[in-house]
C-alpha cells in the first residue's frame, strides 16, 4: 500500500481541513471483501483517481460521506487510487455554508457539494498530476478557493478541543466555560457540528477505544472501557455496536493490521447481519 498524509499548508484552510491523503492499494494488500471505514465525527470527501469505487454496494466515482454514525464500506481492488480530504468536525459548514445538521448521515455523490463541471476539472487535473506532492497541491488549491476565509466561530475549536481531551468535562460546564447557555450550545453545534455536543463526545470516546483496542488488543475489555470513560463493559459493548456495527472482540477477529486509515476487514456485508441477530 501507498499511503501519504499532507497536512495543508494554507492558514486559513488549516482552520478547518485537518489533512489530505493519497492511497494506492498493491497486490501486497489483502483485498479480499469489503474494507470498514469507522465514523470518527469529521467530514470526509473522496475523490478516485481509478475506476468507480463501491462504496455501501452502490457504485460511485466521487463520494463525500459526512459526519456518519455509521460504518461506511468500500469494495478494495489492485491499482484503486484515490485522495481524500477530512475537514475538522465543522469545516463543512463553512464550506457549504448550510446547517450541518442537513448533512448528518449523508452519503452522496460530490455534486452534493461542487458542481459537476468543477467535479470533473479537479478529478482530471488530479489524474494528470504526475506526482503525488504535486496532487496535493492541486486539491489543497482547489479546496482553498471554496473555503476562502473562513471565519470559524473561536467556541467551535475550543469546544471540540475539550470533548476530545482526556478530561471528563460535563456539557453544562463546557456551556460555562464558553459563556454560552446550554441552549445556545445544542444550536451552535447543531449548526457547525451536525449533531449534540454530547453525541460528538459519545464518538470520539469509541474512536478512543478503537484505537486502544487495536495497540493494546492483550489489555482487558474492562480495562479499555476504564480507560476510555465507560461506566462499564456493557456500555462500551453497546456504543461499539452502535458506531461499528460488531462487539469489541468481533472487531479484533476482523481488524485490519496494515493501516488504522482502516478499521477491519470482512469477507461479506451480510455477515455483519449475522453477527448481530
Amino acid at each position: 500500500m501507498i499511503q501519504q498524509l499532507h497536512i495543508p499548508k494554507n492558514p486559513a484552510l488549516s482552520r478547518v481541513v485537518k489533512f489530505m491523503t493519497y492511497v494506492e492499494l498493491t497486490k501486497e494488500d489483502i483485498l479480499d471483501g469489503w474494507t470498514a471505514i469507522f465514523p470518527n465525527a469529521t467530514t470526509n470527501m473522496m475523490f478516485s483517481l481509478d475506476d468507480d469505487i463501491l462504496v455501501n454496494q452502490t457504485s460511485t466515482v466521487n463520494s463525500i460521506y459526512t459526519s456518519c454514525s455509521s460504518t461506511v464500506f468500500f469494495k478494495p481492488y489492485v491499482g484503486m487510487k484515490f485522495m481524500t480530504v477530512q475537514f475538522s468536525g465543522y469545516g463543512l459548514s463553512y464550506v457549504k455554508k448550510i446547517p450541518a445538521h442537513e448533512l448528518l448521515d449523508t452519503l452522496s455523490h460530490l455534486d452534493l457539494i461542487f458542481s459537476m463541471s468543477e467535479i470533473d476539472r479537479i478529478s482530471m487535473r488530479l489524474k494528470e498530476s504526475k506526482s503525488i506532492t504535486d496532487k496535493f497541491s492541486v486539491l489543497e488549491m482547489f479546496i482553498s478557493k471554496k473555503v476562502g476565509i473562513p471565519e470559524v466561530d473561536p467556541r467551535l475549536p475550543y469546544a471540540l478541543d475539550l470533548l476530545s481531551s482526556g478530561h471528563s468535562i460535563s456539557i453544562d460546564a463546557l456551556s460555562e466555560s464558553l459563556c454560552i447557555s446550554n441552549r445556545g450550545l445544542q444550536k451552535l453545534f447543531k449548526k457547525h457540528i451536525g449533531m449534540s455536543p454530547s453525541y460528538y463526545r459519545k464518538i470520539i470516546r469509541f474512536n478512543k477505544a478503537v484505537r486502544l483496542l487495536s495497540m493494546n488488543s492483550e489489555s482487558s475489555l474492562t480495562q479499555i472501557s476504564y480507560a476510555c470513560g465507560y461506566f462499564d463493559q456493557a456500555h462500551f459493548i453497546k456504543d461499539f455496536r452502535e458506531f461499528g456495527g460488531l462487539s469489541p472482540s468481533e472487531f479484533l477477529r476482523y481488524k485490519a493490521n496494515r493501516s488504522d486509515f482502516y478499521n477491519y476487514r470482512i469477507t461479506k456485508l451480510d455477515t455483519l447481519v449475522d453477527l448481530n441477530h
